[in-house]
């Protein structure tokens, strides 16, 4: 899993199914301000554009709602993928009442 898409694998009873769900998120918006190259850049200094990083997160929701609506039922889930997706993730699942302590999860 990374922001961009999720592969869900659900093992059951009746065998293995596989889900893509792609998101619409596109790149974490830049940060507005002088170029890199006209004098140091610091990254957190300089803030995105509201809008931008608005859209950015309403994107972001509906993937991980997408996520969660096929995860709704699993007993564990175990969350791969680089970056801050996972975490991100497994934080919803708490906020939406699916993360408790009758459920595993796992980051790698």
């Amino acid at each position: 899993m990374d922001h961009r898409k999720a592969v869900i694998v659900v093992v059951s009873d009746k065998g293995e199914e596989t889900k893509l769900i792609i998101s619409k998120v596109e790149k974490q918006p830049r940060r507005s301000g002088d170029s890199p190259l006209k004098a140091p850049y610091e990254s957190l200094q300089v803030p995105t554009s509201d809008r931008s990083q608005r859209a950015f997160t309403s994107h972001l929701n509906i993937y991980y709602d997408a996520v969660i609506a096929c995860i709704r039922g699993a007993e564990s889930i175990l969350i791969f993928g680089p970056g801050e997706a996972k975490g991100e993730l497994k934080k919803r699942l708490k906020k939406s009442n699916l993360g408790g302590t009758h459920r595993r999860y796992g980051n790698s």
